[in-house]
This record gives structure tokens, C-alpha cells and sequence, in this order.
């Protein structure tokens, strides 16, 4: 479905007061094309509607109609910069933001990020995905043991039972 559909429906979702549609919607849209910051204005737009500040804050953040209390919720809910960064889910060219406001808060938030250093659990999420892994074919080997140890001993009792006869 084309993006201008797509924005029709959201529109006309909004007009029935259907505000978790459209932000479904919405979101669709952002993870398709995360760089289209009249996307993140739109949903910023009906997260204000509902009063949610922290996501009004998060999508927002790099539009020129962020507000400082948007954008101190927004904080306040993910203090780890790292994580606001990722929240953001924004890879653009710095130079298309609409405004130097937008280009400064996406500056500062990367220069804290670089500055606190990646999470520690980013680090040890692959290690404990390659744990979890190689525990699969392990957990497979053991289960066909036990169904061929249960059918050896149903073979050995027919077996014996067929002697005994």
C-alpha cells in the first residue's frame, strides 16, 4: 500500500478518534522509511493528542516543533543516551534535519552517547545469544536419546515377552 494511502487511512483514523490505529499505522511507516522526519512529526503529533510526552518527545526530537517538555520526559523515561539514540531509530544525513535546533539535540545526544560507551548488556547480549544457541542442538541430541532409549526398552520387553510366550 502506497504511503499516501497509508496516510489517508491515518487521517481519517484520527478523525474517528481512532488514535492507537493511527499510531500503528504511523509506526508501520517509520520502520520502513525511518529517516522521513514528517513521519516522526505526525506520530509526535498523535502522541501529544493522547498526552503521551514521552513518546510526543522521542519521535519529536528531531523535528523543529519539539518541546522542551517532550523532550525532558523523553530523557527522564530513557536516561541511557545510548538507548535514546536507538529509540530514535534514526540513520539520516545530519544536514537534512529541518533546523539547527534538531541538527544540535541529535549532536549532543551522540556526543553523550560516545561518552558513556556502549551498554554493557549490548556486550554480553551476543555472548549469551551464542550460549543459547549452541544449547539448541544439544537439547536435540538429548531429546532423540531419550526416544530412542524409550524405544529400545519397549523393543527389549516385546522382545522378551515374545520369548516368554
Amino acid at each position: 500500500m502506497a504511503k499516501s494511502d497509508v496516510l489517508a487511512r491515518v487521517k481519517n483514523d484520527l478523525a474517528l478518534g481512532h488514535t492507537h490505529t493511527a499510531i500503528q499505522r504511523l509506526r508501520t511507516l517509520v520502520a520502513v522509511d525511518p529517516n522521513d522526519l514528517e513521519l516522526h512529526r505526525l506520530l509526535a503529533e498523535v502522541y501529544r493528542q493522547t498526552g503521551n510526552l514521552v513518546e510526543a518527545g522521542r519521535w519529536s526530537f528531531l523535528t523543529e516543533d519539539a518541546r522542551p517538555e517532550e523532550l525532558a520526559a523523553f530523557e527522564r523515561a530513557n536516561p541511557d543516551p545510548w538507548l535514546r539514540l536507538r529509540l530514535i531509530r534514526w540513520n539520516g544525513d545530519p544536514a537534512t534535519l529541518p533546523d539547527k535546533a534538531a541538527w544540535s539535540r541529535l549532536w549532543a545526544l551522540r556526543q553523550a552517547a560516545e561518552r558513556a560507551g556502549p551498554p554493557d548488556r549490548w556486550q554480553h547480549d551476543d555472548q549469551a545469544a551464542t550460549t543459547a544457541s549452541s544449547r539448541i542442538p544439544c537439547l536435540f541430541v538429548t531429546a532423540a536419546l531419550v526416544v530412542l532409549g524409550a524405544l529400545g526398552a519397549i523393543g527389549v520387553v516385546r522382545a522378551i515377552s515374545m520369548l516368554l510366550l
